[in-house]
């Protein structure tokens, strides 16, 4: 794992690529004034373990044959949104970096870094996309 200070956006990772991020039903709520469910900013919090938030670079996903159910293996009734790495990076309301962290187990797994404060975390929430959402 590596410190905070070693963290680097990665340019490899184009701008539109897709960051698929795993939400917990407990993590949602409709959010009246989009007229929709969403994630709550809670959902794009750091790891609990000190380490960046989470998330899978689909394109490798996919390539490797898999698919958003591969993401969700093993995390029963979650759901899954879609984030771009332009709207983490966005450099007023994002802030963030992409760094690829791939896994033994996960060849996909990247992390999202920064400092996320409540406005970041709520933008993140508001401009995810549903992948897998949750029935109203």
């Amino acid at each position: 794992m590596a410190s905070k200070e070693e963290y680097q956006d990665d340019p490899s990772i184009p701008n539109e690529a897709e960051l698929w991020r795993r939400i917990s039903p407990d993590q949602v709520v409709h959010d009246d004034n989009l007229g929709r469910f969403r994630p709550t900013s809670a959902a794009f919090n750091d790891s609990s373990d000190g380490t960046p938030m989470s998330v899978d670079l689909a394109a490798i996903v996919v390539a490797n044959g898999g698919d958003a159910n591969t993401t969700l293996a093993g995390y029963p009734g979650c759901f899954l949104v879609a984030l771009t790495a332009e709207q983490v990076r966005d450099p007023v309301k994002g802030k963030q970096g992409v760094q690829r962290e791939p896994l033994s187990t996960n060849p996909a797994h990247a992390y999202v870094f920064g400092k996320k404060t409540g406005s970041v975390k709520g933008y993140l929430a508001r401009c995810s996309r549903w992948i897998v959402s949750p029935r109203p």
